[in-house]
């Protein structure tokens, strides 16, 4: 757990570099506070998921600033950072809005501005995958560290960038756990289709699922596809029914709304799949299976974060309790990718023992921590050359009477 004591306080060093020299003497007399920058959609309809990225990481800070106690995850005794003289860290936001066409542009002016103007050392963010590919362009110009740890886009760390990392799974990732799910299975369901929107993410997470169906051994029995923001989709489903009749059927949407409406139409018609394995941001977040209602029931997702799981973990579920009583809200995968990527760069520049930027660059490279000193249900973090957190995994749970059950990985698993 020292690692994670060291860590967690040292988060404040990467801030104060804009403001001070790479020599650590110097940093420790004249630091103050140190700024993290937050990229996150704090406006239009993805506001809601952009408030819980900056709560996850105004939590991290309050957690080294001493606001909230000792942890066992962090060991946190005293406030601030000891190194440096025990200056706070300040969480800087910055909205990057919900507009698929202003928001990308938007999102590489605000972090430029965040290094220049508000002189923070760090980004993290920033939720939307459009957004983080050209803010992290930006920052990789500018030489300053970007940790993601909401986008789980598989591109964005296949383009060679010397200054981004990423902590959470890819859509891989996620479509190997599906896939082992179904593995797992008493009885093996044989034949498999897609029914997916015709947007980018559609069709990008269509072709993650289409590749990895003959390593699994399986042959993709039928795709449907249709438009984002469709009304009718019976006639789908209609196709689906009488025409590829799937044992297992993954629904891939972009939007909440479209999600929900695929799931009401199917009971509307009386039909359903023996299997429903949800993939896409239109299921990112459990308030859309809410929704839902009974139509969601048996549904199957993945997800980075399982609150299930961290209620029975010692290091997670304090981080938990303290963001829920904090923020009288529950923590959702958003909140704890935010979190963690807030704290695997404090342990890089922990392991650094410097702001310079190379310098805890280099860190991040070399980092490897083990998964007791996170607040995920992975085996821990340590980036391989395209700088993925090779250990991130994604764990699938079910819809059970209105409730969120791990299945896989089995063992992590109670019910299914």
């Amino acid at each position: 757990m020292r690692v994670w004591t060291r860590a967690a306080l040292g988060v404040v060093v990467l801030l104060a570099a804009a403001c001070t020299g790479s020599n650590p003497a110097n940093e420790q007399r004249s630091v103050e506070e140190v700024r993290i920058g937050v990229l996150a959609p704090l406006s239009g309809a993805n506001r809601a998921a952009g408030q819980d990225a900056l709560r996850g990481a105004q939590l991290a800070a309050a957690l080294v600033n001493g606001e909230e106690g000792p942890v066992p995850l962090l060991g946190v005794t005293d406030a601030g950072l000891r190194g440096l003289g025990g200056p706070k860290i300040a969480i800087v936001p910055a909205d990057t809005g919900s507009d698929p066409l202003r928001s990308p542009a938007r999102g590489a002016t605000q972090a430029a501005n965040l290094v220049t103007q508000e002189r923070v050392v760090g980004i993290v963010g920033a939720y939307d995958a459009e957004v983080t590919k050209a803010a992290s362009q930006r920052t990789e110009r500018l030489g300053v560290p970007f940790v993601n740890g909401d986008t789980s886009t598989g591109y964005l760390t296949e383009r060679g960038l010397d200054w981004f990392f990423r902590t959470g799974p890819t859509d891989r990732m996620f479509g190997q756990a599906f896939f082992s799910t179904l593995r797992q299975e008493k009885v093996r369901p044989k034949r498999i289709s897609v029914l997916y929107t015709t947007d980018a993410n559609g069709e990008g997470l269509h072709r993650v699922l289409h590749n990895l169906a003959p390593e699994a051994d399986y042959d993709e029995h039928g795709m449907v596809k249709f438009a984002p923001g469709k009304a009718n989709l019976v006639p789908e489903l209609e196709v689906l029914r009488n025409d590829k009749k799937p044992d297992v059927l993954f629904l891939v949407t972009s939007t909440g709304s479209d999600a929900v409406r695929v799931l009401e139409t199917m009971g509307d018609i009386g039909y359903r799949p023996p299997e429903i394995f949800a993939f896409g941001g239109g299921f990112s977040e459990p308030q859309v299976l809410q929704a839902a209602g009974a139509a969601g029931e048996g549904l199957f997702y993945s997800s980075a974060w399982s609150r299930e799981v961290a209620a029975r973990n010692p290091s997670a579920k304090p981080v938990m309790d303290r963001y829920e009583g904090r923020f009288s809200a529950a923590m959702s995968e958003v909140a704890a990718g935010s979190f963690t990527a807030v704290l695997t760069l404090a342990a890089a520049i922990d392991a650094a023992g410097s702001v310079d930027p190379q310098r805890v660059r280099t860190a991040l490279i070399g980092l490897d921590l083990p998964g007791r000193s996170t607040i995920m249900p992975w085996s821990g973090v340590r980036f391989d050359t395209s700088h993925q957190n090779a250990r991130a995994a994604g764990t699938v749970e079910q819809v059970v009477q209105g409730g969120f059950r791990v299945v896989f990985p089995a063992e992590l698993a109670q019910a299914r």
